[in-house]
């Protein structure tokens, strides 16, 4: 991101390409999910979660010191299958552009 804190064009068109490689063409809003131990998920539709919201993944040990996109589904979180990435600001840029994919319909 630049100094003004609004992201660039380029980085815009970056985000929106890492978002559309796992957004599912099946129908708006869902995209590929890492599936858990105790979650059996695939996939998600976002449109339908409560949240979208990035996570320091140092919390759960699978990537340390990187950041992750998560969708919420009340008490539930889904990583979503892209990412991880060594900045939050990267990540921000990446959650937003899953928001617009999935209510865009863009891929």
């Amino acid at each position: 991101m630049n100094n003004t804190g609004a992201a660039a064009p380029e980085e815009m068109q970056w985000a929106l390409a890492e978002a559309s490689k796992e957004a599912l063409a099946v129908a708006p809003g869902w995209f590929r999910t890492w599936a858990t131990a105790e979650d059996k998920w695939s996939a998600v539709n976002v449109r339908a979660a409560t949240q979208v919201i990035v996570n320091h993944s140092r919390e759960d040990g699978r990537h340390p010191n990187s950041w992750t996109v998560r969708a919420v589904f009340g008490t539930h979180a889904v990583e979503l299958r892209v990412g991880p990435y060594d900045s939050k600001d990267q990540a921000i840029l990446v959650a937003h552009a899953v928001l617009s994919v999935a209510y865009n319909g863009t891929t």
